[in-house]
């Protein structure tokens, strides 16, 4: 199983748990408000139920999200957990100026009694415990939006604070605590949701992550041996998981197999390190070019010089014509070309079973005077192979 998709069996398992709770609670809350003639419990136990509707969309959200990337998706599809973050972050200001208007309307009295404030106490400690429960398993997959769906849970706790304001208020004749209680409730809760929903516009806009946390990502990378002075790093975020690229550089005689490696083992460290980092793309630079501005300009209409020197399809054909005279010692195809401080260095692999008793220093000796004529590059090699 994926790691995707454990985190969206964890995502639905918390939310299914919390819809039954809110089933439950909000059944309850209504029998004691009938019972007891309170309508603000009444209300309250409305609220509860109201609350299986952004459970049913945090399931079905959750489960969007987490798909795997497609053809129109090919990053994935967590911008949908983001886009419903916010749009459960527009319920909970709904939900908080319903709480303060309410306040100021609602001038019912309602009746004190055990079975009412049972529901209410019951209430609070529950949804208290799935606030927790949710948030950490929330933190623990990187979702924000069940972050949001546990604080969605603890509105619900602290209106039935209100309500229990209410009624001991009515109990000791301070009919007044009840309203008192349900604005400083409101204002609560509409200020996590202004925050959570300018949290995830910024995400949506593909705002950096933390500038600390891509710090510390670059400190990962620059601890690898062979790895040196990662730079350029670009990050954007998606329901809390970051998607990072970065160029590193490697050894200047790398080979294209160990510049790869270097690259894997780059990407590993820092997802191992960092889990919240869901990918990563990485570019792999010579150490020759440390000091040099490594982001080409766009706008410049001319080649950069490091691409003034030709390509390997016109390396090849040159040296197939100026060594044609060696064409039964030189193996042109696994002929190596190395780009450095913007100059090429040939190295050619030779075969010595055509001939044993051949000089080879001597057949190294006319290849290289051929080169000499070769307009780019310098320091070339002659490597012989044995069959």
């Amino acid at each position: 199983m994926s790691k995707m998709q454990q985190e969206k069996q964890i995502a639905q398992r918390v939310t299914i748990v919390g819809a039954i709770w809110d089933t439950l609670l909000g059944i309850a809350k209504i029998i004691a408000g009938w019972l007891s003639q309170s309508q603000a419990l009444v209300a309250d136990g409305i609220h509860s139920l109201s609350d299986l509707v952004t459970d049913v969309f945090v399931i079905i959200a959750s489960n969007n999200a987490r798909q795997a990337p497609d053809k129109n998706h090919p990053y994935g599809h967590l911008r949908f957990e983001t886009l419903t973050t916010v749009i459960l972050g527009v319920v909970l200001i709904v939900v908080a100026t319903g709480i303060v208007f309410e306040s100021f309307n609602n001038e019912s009295s309602p009746t004190t009694t055990w079975y009412g404030v049972s529901a209410v106490i019951l209430t609070i400690v529950i949804k208290e415990i799935i606030f927790h429960y949710t948030k950490r398993a929330g933190e623990e997959i990187g979702s924000k939006l069940l972050v949001a769906n546990a604080w969605h849970s603890r509105s619900d706790a602290l209106s039935s604070v209100a309500v229990l304001a209410g009624l001991i208020g009515v109990y000791f004749g301070y009919a007044w605590a009840d309203r008192v209680a349900s604005v400083i409730v409101g204002f609560f809760i509409g200020k996590i949701a202004v925050e959570m929903i300018w949290d995830n516009l910024k995400e949506l806009v593909d705002t950096a992550p933390d500038p600390k946390t891509i710090e510390q990502i670059r400190e990962t990378a620059a601890g690898l041996k062979n790895i040196m002075a990662p730079h350029d790093i670009r990050a954007r975020s998606m329901a809390g998981k970051i998607f990072l690229d970065m160029h590193i550089h490697v050894p200047a005689h790398a080979t294209v197999s160990e510049g790869h490696y270097l690259s894997d083992l780059v990407v590993y460290t820092i997802k191992k390190a960092h889990p919240q980092v869901q990918d990563v793309m990485v570019h792999v630079d010579t150490d020759d070019h440390i000091q040099a501005e490594d982001t080409l300009d766009h706008e410049h209409t001319g080649r950069p010089p490091a691409l003034q020197l030709p390509a390997r399809d016109q390396i090849l054909a040159d040296l197939g014509f100026m060594l044609r005279a060696h064409r039964d010692y030189i193996d042109l195809e696994q002929t190596q070309l190395h780009y450095l401080n913007k100059t090429l260095n040939i190295h050619l692999i030779a075969k010595a079973a055509q001939a044993p008793s051949t000089d080879l220093s001597k057949v190294t000796q006319s290849i290289l005077f051929d080169l000499q004529n070769i307009p780019y590059g310098k320091d070339h090699k002659v490597l012989w192979l044995q069959d």
